[in-house]
């Protein structure tokens, strides 16, 4: 009679034990079989910079069938910057976990991702998110390009003054009107005022006046930082 050797018994067994359960076998941290991440609220909204979003963010977890599944972990992750509050929340008993979505400091579109996460991981496809952050209200006044130049008497400078109005982050903010001044006898501005364009600024053109000597003009946005802006004009012959 053959004998077979105890320990090829034992292998042998594992394979067919584990041959027979192959169709039921889900390893740590693998997929859930069904589930999906969906965006319900707070996808496509508009704010502003340094703002927290007006609607929350909610999503919801479902098998294949529909059913909402409580209990899950969503991690919201922005993917540039900004962030979430909470972080991470666990679905309820409709399936849905939600998070407010505050917005970085930059103006223009953020992105961020619904993550259901398993063993530390996130397992599954994520549900995408968008929102576009616009510039705060208008706080400083300040000058682009120079604000010295030189020129002749009665002629106009080489380049136009310009201004920037932005927030207190920095961006941008168009529509705001700006006022601009020579004193006498310093010239005169091609307009006495102009609005702020996509890009934050307004500019004028200066035609100085016909006196050698050093020559001032302003552009002022009443109650900004910076304002008024002061420009100066060396005349020459």
């Amino acid at each position: 009679m053959t004998k077979i050797a105890p320990g090829r018994v034992a292998a042998a067994t594992g394979m067919l034990l584990l041959a027979g359960c192959s169709a039921d076998l889900t390893l740590p941290g693998s997929p859930p079989p069904g589930l999906a991440v969906a965006v319900v609220q707070g996808d496509g909204q508009t704010g502003t910079v340094g703002d927290t979003l007006a609607q929350p963010v909610v999503v919801v977890v479902k098998t294949d069938a529909g059913q909402p599944i409580p209990g899950r972990r969503v991690a919201f992750v922005p993917t540039q910057a900004g962030e979430f509050d909470p972080d991470t929340a666990v679905t309820d008993a409709v399936g849905q976990a939600q998070a407010r979505w505050v917005l970085g400091t930059t103006a223009g579109v953020y992105r961020a991702e619904a993550r259901l996460v398993a063993g530390g991981d996130s397992v599954l496809p994520p549900a995408a998110l968008q929102a576009t952050a616009g510039p705060g209200s208008p706080d400083t006044l300040r000058s682009e390009g120079p604000a010295i130049q030189s020129g002749h008497r009665g002629q106009p400078l080489d380049r136009p003054l310009v201004v920037a109005a932005v927030d207190r982050f920095g961006n941008a903010v168009a529509g705001v009107e700006v006022r601009w001044e020579a004193g006498p006898g310093n010239g005169q501005l091609s307009v006495p005022s102009s609005v702020t364009a996509a890009d934050g600024t307004a500019s004028v053109v200066w035609t100085l006046g016909n006196r050698v000597g050093v020559e001032q003009a302003t552009a002022t946005v009443p109650g900004l930082q910076g304002s008024p802006v002061l420009f100066s004009a060396t005349v020459l012959f």
